[in-house]
């Protein structure tokens, strides 16, 4: 690991736990948009930005009126492992079709955050997974073509993504 992809793992990290405190509180709770949700998509290039997600998403948390070991622990390691599955399944489908890995983190995203929220007495399961899963898609979905533009034009100004 080498210092540009430490800071580009900060950066997002940063960002993340930004974005996502500054429009709390529909950050939190059983109905929720996060915005800061869209920098998912840089998994697709980085599968290192899942550790900047999986950061972010823990200081982010610390902000949480649900604050504790599911949004501490569980939280982070739950964006890290749906962006490498994301990430995987971009490689596997050849990198065609962006938004169908974006479809399987907003899955992932939805479950985990359904499973805490129903364990913390919130409401049922599935329900609470798909408000969750509902939110991601519209973000993660939505912002796929907004991050590759936003890349292109990064890399066409030399600063690489994805390397």
């Amino acid at each position: 690991m080498n210092t540009r992809r430490v800071v580009r793992i900060a950066i997002i990290g940063s960002l993340y736990a930004v974005l996502t405190v500054g429009i709390a509180p529909i950050s939190y709770g059983p109905i929720q948009f996060r915005i800061s949700e869209v920098l998912k998509v840089f998994v697709l290039f980085d599968p290192y930005a899942a550790i900047g997600i999986g950061i972010g998403t823990f200081f982010a948390n610390l902000a949480s009126p649900f604050v504790g070991p599911l949004e501490l622990i569980w939280m982070p390691f739950s964006d890290v492992i749906g962006g490498l599955a994301a990430w995987g399944m971009y490689l596997l489908i050849g990198k065609r079709w962006p938004t169908l890995p974006m479809v399987l983190y907003s899955a992932t995203t939805g479950l985990a955050v359904g499973l805490m929220l129903f364990l913390l007495g919130m409401g049922g399961f599935l329900y609470l997974s798909a408000l969750i899963m509902l939110s991601e898609l519209v973000i993660l979905v939505g912002g796929t073509p907004i991050i590759f533009r936003l890349v292109d034009a990064l890399n066409q100004r030399g600063l690489r993504i994805g390397e």
